[in-house]
């Protein structure tokens, strides 16, 4: 009798995440061992001490998360759909200026709708497979056919259409007239303003020295009239600054200040070639900057000798991370990007204290929230949050033995221990599975594409080595 008593004076909820160590990054930033998280329809409800939530909340299901770790699902603010197809096919001795050229022009100009849905989904299920539930994505070329296609996977994004209106440095490759350009992202926001499933309309622009003051100005007050972040690259090379000096007499960052053309809801990306005054700049207008160590590294970008994220940080930038794209990072696991954001600053500053486990945490989820303004909605594990929600397997050998289970996470463990992943209250992916697409599906028609792509480009495999 005092047991349905009990049960009665219970609040319903629909599923408690129980007895695992739960990562809140909410303003205390709490890390809770024996905890648990309340959740009712696509809401969390309550996060705290798993004995004092059961006590209280009577689930229809209970998720047991012993010796699991209850993460923020994490942010992936910048990664690309249409490069996933060019994955391997760059010769890996170009820098960035020769990589771009080489990609768009050899490519990118042939890649059709079927190349941006399955090369869209193979990236997002790759990234989500290590704990990612939100994205941000760099630009696309077939957008009402891609939209449809990738928000299957049930995550929760921001895409928009690959927009440039001015040559530079020979880069002639799919430029548009700027009106061409203002139309199509004015439509794209018109005709997806509800967006599909989780998946919203954002306006992407290429940056860098390929637009026009016109471009940037206009697609910032159609950012601003949209309630919608306007997507860049700005400041990846040191080619950027050198072309904006000479055309602007101003650096990247300084002219787009001096347009009027930064702001809140300005997302810029690689932003290895900035000062300190620009730096001042970002804080005065609060814009965010995404950080791509991986490419950096990769196409040679400067990032050890240039290099000023930690300053950013200190100055009050936002600053958050991204795998940027499959054939210039090259991958899409999220916690291999963390272990980069954490440790490439103690080594270019010479410093150990200038990145830590917590600083790439927060740069994964709360900083990614803010850059796609969605700080009100996720980013943290608190009461009234979206149940956006990483759970990740610690009985492993990667994670083992366990003192510390932030710097295990950060620093030895590996994509592949994300266990489930619940996004907007459902399950996406559990136990190991994805539920919402087939992935041997998903693998098999990349490949497919894949073998078109060959014989569309004719490009040769580039290796030292004899190939038979």
């Amino acid at each position: 009798m005092q047991e349905f008593i009990n049960m009665v004076d219970k609040k319903s909820i629909d599923l408690l995440i129980d007895n695992g160590t739960v990562v809140t990054i909410d303003k205390e930033r709490r890390v809770i061992r024996n905890g648990a998280v309340a959740i009712k329809k696509n809401k969390i409800i309550e996060v705290g001490k798993a004995r004092l939530l059961k006590a209280k909340y009577s689930a229809k299901r209970v998720y047991d998360a012993k010796n699991k770790l209850i993460m923020p699902g994490l942010i992936n603010s910048h990664l690309h759909f249409y490069h996933h197809m060019h994955r391997g096919l760059s010769p890996e001795t170009l820098n960035g200026l020769g990589w771009s050229d080489f990609v768009h022009r050899r490519v990118a100009t042939v890649v059709d709708p079927q190349d941006e849905i399955w090369g869209g989904l193979g990236t997002l299920l790759e990234t989500l497979k290590t704990g990612v539930t939100t994205f941000l994505e760099a630009g696309s070329y077939n957008l009402a056919e891609t939209i449809e296609g990738v928000a299957k996977i049930g995550m929760r994004g921001l895409m928009g259409r690959r927009s440039f209106d001015h040559v530079s440095q020979g880069h002639d490759m799919l430029v548009d007239s700027t009106r061409k350009c203002l139309a199509a992202n004015e439509a794209f926001m018109k005709d997806y303003q509800d967006g599909v499933g989780l998946v919203r309309p954002c306006i992407v622009l290429v940056g860098m020295g390929r637009c026009s003051d016109t471009l940037y100005r206009k697609s910032k007050e159609m950012a601003d009239d949209y309630g919608t972040v306007l997507h860049m690259h700005q400041a990846n090379m040191l080619e950027n600054v050198q072309e904006a000096m000479a055309l602007h007499g101003e650096r990247p960052v300084e002219h787009l200040y001096n347009i009027g053309a930064l702001g809140s809801n300005v997302v810029m990306v690689h932003m290895i070639h900035v000062n300190q005054k620009e730096i001042g700049m970002l804080a005065k207008t609060k814009a965010n900057v995404v950080h791509c160590p991986n490419t950096a590294m990769k196409l040679s970008y400067g990032m050890a000798a240039f290099g000023r994220f930690t300053e950013m940080a200190q100055a009050g930038v936002n600053v958050a991370i991204g795998t940027d794209a499959s054939d210039c990072s090259n991958f899409n696991d999220m916690v291999r990007l963390i272990y980069l954001a954490a440790v490439t600053p103690k080594d270019y500053r010479y410093d150990p204290a200038a990145g830590s486990a917590e600083k790439a945490l927060e740069m994964a989820t709360i900083n990614g929230a803010i850059a796609l303004n969605m700080e009100k909605e996720i980013g943290s594990l608190e009461a009234g949050k979206k149940a956006d929600i990483a759970i990740f397997d610690m009985h492993r050998p990667d994670w083992v033995p366990l003192y510390n289970e932030l710097q295990n996470f950060v620093y030895s463990a590996q994509g592949n221990s994300c266990e489930s992943v619940i996004i907007d209250g459902n399950f996406v992916m559990e136990k190991g599975k994805v539920l919402t697409i087939d992935e041997d599906e998903v693998v098999d028609r990349v490949q497919f594409q894949a073998k078109k792509m060959l014989k569309k480009t004719k490009i040769p495999i580039y290796s030292e080595w004899k190939w038979s």
